[in-house]
């Protein structure tokens, strides 16, 4: 089997992001939620670079696809419209704390 640069380059990438982001998390700078996604994330990405054949044929059976790379841009396609979800969410909640946050802080100084 020949190891190609990207078997060996891509989880030396990931490797140096799951310690950055545990560290983070250590710092205080990360929540678990969000350090446990990200770990996820860039363990799956590892373990794909490795052994990449065996899981996107497995993945291509799963959900019925003739090809591998189809199955791969399907589920990493869904998984970036999740991404998009979720911090459009977070955006829209911040927004609002920020919202009423400055509306409190209006009606305070207006008792002043």
């Amino acid at each position: 089997m020949q190891v190609e640069i990207y078997q060996w380059l891509v989880p030396l990438i990931g490797l140096i992001y799951i310690f950055r982001t545990v560290r983070q998390y250590l710092n205080k700078k990360r929540s678990v939620r969000n350090m446990a996604v990200w770990v996820i994330f860039w363990s799956t990405i590892i373990l794909l670079a490795i052994v990449p054949n065996e899981i996107s044929f497995k993945i291509a059976d799963l959900l019925g696809f003739k090809n591998n790379v189809n199955a791969i841009i399907f589920v990493a396609l869904g998984l970036l419209f999740l991404l998009v979800f979720y911090l459009s969410s977070t955006i829209e909640k911040l927004e609002n704390q920020i919202t009423e946050l400055v509306r409190k802080m209006a009606l305070e100084e207006d008792d002043e």
